[in-house]
């Protein structure tokens, strides 16, 4: 499902990070993706995410929650300290290991047990870049 043809417009640059270990996870997203006419930048890490972020402008991501190092809950909580506008959505296939007032509390703004449907993430991700454009509409004005 790609996003509305109005999304496209202003600034909002329509790049996705994804953030996982798992190398499936990681080309199935970015084959969907891409397949919509989104810009897709993959990480396998915390630390590959951070210097990518520091890097392009992008603010909707998905992080897996457990990663090999820094955890998806720490990585969402540097993140937010540069980024504070970023759309951070939790991805896990842990669910029982974490919870959801953990991850609000570390900044995400929603949370996905994996598998999760396709329709659901496209829905999560149009929405997204809606509410930025909105925003950078928004403070254009002001």
């Amino acid at each position: 499902m790609p996003f509305p043809a109005d999304a496209r417009g202003g600034s909002v640059t329509h790049r996705i990070l994804v953030v996982d270990d798992d190398v499936s996870v990681r080309d199935l997203f970015q084959t969907a993706f891409v397949d919509a006419g989104y810009e897709v930048v993959l990480a396998e890490g915390g630390e590959e995410a951070l210097d990518i972020l520091q890097k392009q402008d992008i603010n909707v991501i998905f992080l897996d929650l457990k990663l090999f190092g820094m955890n998806g809950i720490d990585l969402c909580r540097q993140i937010r300290k540069f980024k504070p506008v970023s759309l951070i959505y939790a991805m896990t296939g842990w669910s029982a290991l974490y919870e959801i007032e953990e991850c609000r509390e570390a900044g995400f703004d929603d949370f996905f047990t994996k598998p999760v449907s396709l329709e659901t993430i496209f829905k999560a991700v149009n929405d997204a870049f809606e509410k930025l454009n909105r925003w950078r509409i928004r403070s254009l004005i002001t």
